[in-house]
């Protein structure tokens, strides 16, 4: 195995864990606007509450990995596709923004729509531009990119109603706000199954990943039903990170012929391990703390 290859797996398991945490945090954001009842918002807002903005970092990881392992890549998506990824940009920066002022100003109406707008426009942008790339295309225009970004937004919102199951039960009082995202979690991972299964067949992926997730997605479904809600979060990330996993051997960009010195590779590989010893257990404990919280926290008004 080279270190282009190491870089590869990297990227992959960064875009992985973008796509698991912080995408979850995108879904939760279009459940906040779609909901009309205050309960359900505020369990959101909750489960939000440890890592909604950390949950970038991932993404940061990944941009500056293939910046370094392989500039010719990195510089031709971003000159190519620098319109959606701004537009992806904009949208982190107005969500994070509105977030924080709508517990400054909770009186201010404009707060929800631009958060809601923000976290569909960001993963459509990043699904659109991912898919163009892995299909070898020109815009995020195409309907390869159209459907890229409908798939992408369709699997955050499936994570972050899976995820909310269980917080809701944990935090809300009044039990129909489980119900609730329980029939989202149903019919988000249905219209998840009808986009990705079709879409593999007509863009030619014969990854044996894709029948991983179609199993995994099915296996989640039931699990719903029956209201394992622990276990269907691990099952629902399986179900949506192996679509990324499988989708990534469309590509055919030449990432050896791209990628930089071994020894830039080595010292990167360094510093990446110096710093995880230090982010990813920190955000692991943070996370855990804020998962002990005090049951029913959440008032139904």
């Amino acid at each position: 195995m080279s270190y282009s290859d190491v870089a590869l797996g990297l990227i992959l398991l960064g875009l992985s864990a973008y796509l698991l945490f912080g995408g979850a945090d995108f879904g939760a954001g279009l459940w906040h606007m779609v909901s009309r009842r205050r309960s359900d918002k505020e369990v959101v807002e909750h489960a939000m509450g440890p890592l909604w903005e950390a949950n970038h970092v991932w993404l940061i990881f990944v941009m500056v990995m293939t910046w370094t392992a392989f500039p010719p890549v990195f510089a031709e998506i971003m000159s190519a596709h620098w319109v959606p990824l701004s537009l992806a940009a904009l949208g982190i920066v107005a969500r994070g923004s509105t977030f924080v002022f709508a517990k400054a100003a909770p009186d201010q109406r404009w707060h929800a729509p631009i958060f809601g707008v923000s976290s569909v426009l960001t993963p459509y942008c990043f699904g659109a531009v991912a898919t163009t790339v892995a299909t070898g295309g020109t815009s995020w225009l195409s309907p390869a990119g159209v459907y890229g970004g409908v798939l992408t937004t369709a699997l955050c919102a499936y994570l972050a109603a899976v995820y909310l199951i269980w917080d809701a039960r944990r935090l809300a009082p009044d039990a129909d706000v489980m119900l609730r995202f329980r029939g989202y979690a149903i019919l988000s991972g249905i219209a998840v199954g009808l986009l990705a299964l079709p879409g593999a067949v007509s863009f030619g992926v014969h990854s044996p990943l894709m029948l991983v997730s179609a199993v995994a997605g099915l296996v989640s479904l039931v699990l719903v039903v029956r209201r394992n809600l622990l276990a269907v979060r691990v099952t629902g990330a399986l179900a949506v990170v192996t679509v990324l996993w499988g989708a990534a051997e469309m590509s055919g960009l030449d990432l050896d012929a791209a990628a930089a010195h071994d020894a830039v590779l080595q010292v990167v590989f360094v510093a990446l391990g110096v710093g995880a010893l230090i982010l990813v257990p920190s955000m692991a404990w943070l996370f855990v703390l804020f998962q002990r919280g005090a049951p029913q926290q959440v008032e139904t008004r």
